[in-house]
């Protein structure tokens, strides 16, 4: 379901109150040496589709905010690890400066949820030392139960997830940071703090009451969290560039992290956050809800200096902007661009220095259409669009295919990169002999208005939407494909687990059928007789998704198998939580919709299912 919000101002914490606690934690940390692991969590299962190559060449958004959110707040003994780069190491033997971690951060989305649990059970096996097992990202956002009972006696879990940003995480250090004494674990400082009821008032943990060495008895929900509103107030990413372990497939830390200037030899695109928010309210997306309704932003010129300042340092020079809707509102967006277009790296203009992509939707693009030389001139290489659908038959957005013919054009015209994003929806043919309804007609259409790569994605439940429950309920969820039950890494939208079509293997061969309309030796011909601006990025998208598009068939050739071979179950209802929620007075709401359970930062309690 989707998650609660709350009202007004409620739903922000005071302006400036990020800085005032990043000093207090840096006061208390200064007093105490913490290693610290960060690892970002990685299924190497979900690498399907056209962009299967970028998950070494990309950090993202959240890697970086954490990682600076504790470096900039004086916990500056930490190691950052990618599981793309290093997917065999393990918690119990990572040592930092010769000592085990005090802190163990994990990050996972949910279809990287398989390895995040076992770096929790690794680091479980250190026994009376090991760390404090913390817990965040979007699996835990909207299912935190997930990372408790994680062996047979159900002793195993995380000590605490973070189900909110960094501010979050900050309140949490700081009380935990009060509670240690000289010679303390963190773990130690932890236990003592929980039981002292030192947590309940800070919105956006969740965690066990008890050391018990079964299954927790409830756990305990601290509430929805409250958003720091200027972005500004966030230290910048660039304090984190020094942290990263270097790429191997060793199960032990190297002596030293990647020095800063390094850092591109293993990366070249870096994810910012400009803004956060959309005003639109698709039913399959959980954004709207998570950012509380809110639209949130850095300033042009903080945005920019942060660019720069991280081209110079690390020789990095390109960009994703993790907005969630880049042109959600128009003066924003041209402050943003105006500050850009004026900065420069070592000389040069951005437009020839930095190469930035992010995410649009097409109807605010096609209203804002006269921003894109200035948007040019800023460095804006590509758009993303959430098109989902020219007809607009699964999801109005405003699109139709003569916007998407005039923004695609425009944006060619000024040699940024359209990058549409497609549904591949139940009740939509693979072809249709007049109009667009058809999923190869919408394809080909797009390739002729100018779009530079396209994915193609299948209908998932998406947590925390507001369609999530529906989709379980009308049967259309598959639970068990042949012998294989449906895992989490499968809901990445790549595989077929969604659907109301007896023969769920048409759509996963659909969306295939797809990828090989867009990319194709015969479209990489036309791509090499194209001279403009865009035509090295034409090449390089044809070529990688075309290796891409080999690869997923490779990938999911068992996954497609056991679609045509079966047989299919499916749900009846969507998945119970492993613990239900209950109200500290006792009342059950389990069951409740989002807007029925309160917001507040009181504490709830959720009991164990059965």
């Amino acid at each position: 379901m989707e998650l609660p919000k709350r009202s007004g101002d409620d739903r922000f914490v005071a302006p400036g109150a990020y800085g005032q606690l990043e000093r207090r934690v840096g006061q208390a940390a200064a007093r105490h040496d913490i290693p610290v692991l960060f690892v970002y969590a990685f299924d190497r299962r979900t690498a399907i589709g056209p962009y299967v190559f970028t998950d070494k060449l990309l950090i993202p958004g959240a890697v970086s905010s954490v990682a600076a959110a504790l470096y900039s707040a004086g916990l500056t003994n930490v190691r950052v690890v990618m599981q793309p780069w290093n997917p065999r190491i393990r918690a119990d033997e990572s040592r930092l400066g010769g000592r085990p971690p005090q802190l163990l951060l994990i990050s996972a989305m949910q279809i990287h949820s398989a390895p995040a649990y076992r770096l929790i059970r690794d680091a479980w096996r250190l026994g009376a030392g090991r760390p404090l097992i913390v817990a965040g990202g979007p699996k835990a956002i909207y299912e935190p139960w997930d990372f408790f009972g994680l062996s047979e006696d159900g002793a195993v879990g995380a000590d605490v997830v973070v189900t909110g940003e960094e501010y979050v995480l900050l309140e949490l250090l700081e009380r935990l940071l009060d509670f240690k004494r000289p010679g303390d674990s963190l773990l130690e400082a932890f236990r003592r703090a929980r039981r002292a009821g030192a947590l309940e008032d800070v919105p956006g943990l969740v965690y066990r009451p008890d050391d018990g060495d079964g299954h927790p008895p409830y756990l305990i929900n601290t509430g929805i969290q409250r958003l720091v509103a200027d972005l500004d107030e966030l230290p910048t990413p660039l304090a984190a560039l020094g942290l990263f372990e270097p790429p191997h497939r060793g199960r032990r830390l190297a002596r030293r992290p990647v020095p800063m200037p390094r850092l591109s030899r293993y990366t070249n695109i870096l994810t910012v956050v400009p803004s956060r928010g959309c005003r639109f309210r698709c039913t399959f997306c959980p954004i709207p809800a998570y950012n509380q309704s809110t639209y949130r932003y850095k300033s042009g010129e903080r945005l920019a200096q942060e660019m720069a300042s991280i081209a110079q340092h690390t020789g990095i020079h390109t960009f994703f902007g993790c907005d969630d809707n880049f042109f959600n509102r128009r003066s924003v967006t041209e402050e943003i661009l105006e500050a850009m277009a004026r900065s420069s790296v070592r000389g040069r203009p951005f437009r020839d220095a930095i190469a930035f992509a992010t995410e649009a939707t097409e109807a605010d693009v096609y209203k804002h259409r006269d921003l894109l030389p200035l948007a040019r001139q800023a460095g804006l290489r590509s758009l993303y669009f959430g098109i989902e659908d020219l007809t607009a038959k699964l999801v109005k957005k405003g699109q139709s295919a003569e916007k998407t013919e005039a923004v695609f054009r425009a944006l060619v015209q000024h040699d940024i990169a359209p990058m549409p994003m497609m549904i591949h929806y139940d009740g939509q043919p693979l072809w249709s002999r007049d109009g667009l309804a058809g999923l190869l007609n919408q394809i080909r259409f797009l390739h002729r208005t100018g779009a530079i790569s396209c994915q193609i994605t299948l209908l998932i439940p998406m947590t925390g939407s507001r369609s999530y429950e529906r989709l379980y309920q009308d049967g259309l969820v598959l639970s068990r494909v042949g012998t294989q039950p449906v895992e989490d890494y499968m809901y990445d939208g790549n595989r077929t687990i969604c659907t109301r079509c007896r023969h769920p293997w048409l759509r996963q061969i659909n969306m295939l059928l797809g990828y090989a309309a867009f990319y194709n030796p015969l479209n990489l011909a036309r791509a090499l007789l194209q001279f403009d601006g865009l035509r090295g990025v034409r090449i390089f998208f044809q070529v990688m998704g075309m290796a891409g598009l080999v690869k997923s068939l490779w990938v999911s050739r068992a996954d497609l198998a056991r679609l045509i071979i079966g047989p299919i179950q499916r749900h009846a209802e969507a998945p119970r939580a492993k613990y239900r929620m209950v109200l500290p007075a006792g009342e059950d709401v389990t069951t409740r919709t989002a807007s029925q359970v309160s917001a507040s930062s009181t504490a709830v309690a959720c009991a164990p299912v059965g």
